[in-house]
């Protein structure tokens, strides 16, 4: 089936992108934050890093330039370029979306964005043989090896309004599956049988989940649903 926009709506037709001026604000943070710690600019892999940055779930990568460095934002997607637009705001896309290169490019569409010199990267986030490897395709650039994961993981720290609102909604959804499992009569019932209850309220409020009871009591790793399914779907914060 092809991909359109119906597929990544809540359950009432509710807009689940995240806000076009939260991606801007982030990325402009991020610049400035980069320029603070001497970069040129970043490449971003990691995925929770990605969705913080673009609003989007594919496998991809993004570029964005330390202010002042003229490095224009760059989100390349691996698969489709509408889907990765559209998340990211529709028309109103803070950054420029394309193709991802081929990693025989990276380097030359490096230069060709701007940078001078090679990029920082999330060390943090990614295993140290995707860390070389990225690192050798950057052979056209100068400046060394360099690693932003605490810039990144410092201004995650810093909650945006809107931020707080979507955490505090997850923890009444939360809330709610704790009494649905309380009004369920839980006593005899089996552990599977408890987590379906929590489930069903879970994705009833549009959210569904790994549910994990035996190592937590009602933890749940809630993600949005965009397709019906886990699988075409996304994380949300959710306080434990």
């Amino acid at each position: 089936m092809d991909w359109d926009t119906s597929l990544l709506v809540g359950p009432e037709g509710d807009d689940w992108r995240v806000p076009v001026s939260e991606l801007e604000s982030r990325q402009k943070r991020l610049s400035l934050a980069l320029a603070e710690e001497g970069f040129e600019s970043a490449f971003i892999e990691d995925p929770v890093e990605l969705y913080w940055l673009t609003g989007g779930r594919q496998n991809s990568a993004f570029l964005i330039g330390a202010e002042g460095s003229n490095i224009q934002a760059r989100h390349w997607v691996r698969r489709s370029v509408k889907r990765a637009a559209f998340e990211s705001g529709g028309d109103d896309c803070p950054h420029v979306t394309e193709k991802h290169p081929r990693m025989g490019d990276l380097s030359q569409m490096l230069v060709r964005s701007g940078c001078t010199m090679s990029p920082a990267m999330s060390g943090g986030k990614i295993p140290q043989s995707r860390w070389s490897f990225i690192q050798g395709k950057m052979k056209d650039l100068s400046g060394g090896e360099h690693d932003c994961t605490e810039v990144l993981y410092g201004l995650r720290e810093i909650k945006s309004d809107w931020e707080l609102s979507m955490i505090k909604e997850s923890g009444e959804v939360n809330r709610s599956m704790f009494e649905a499992i309380r009004d369920s009569g839980g006593l005899g019932k089996t552990e599977l049988e408890m987590a379906g209850v929590a489930e069903e309220v879970s994705r009833s409020s549009g959210f569904g989940g790994r549910i994990r009871m035996r190592k937590w009591p009602m933890d749940c790793d809630r993600v949005v649903i965009a397709a019906g399914r886990s699988g075409e779907s996304h994380h949300i914060s959710t306080p434990q």
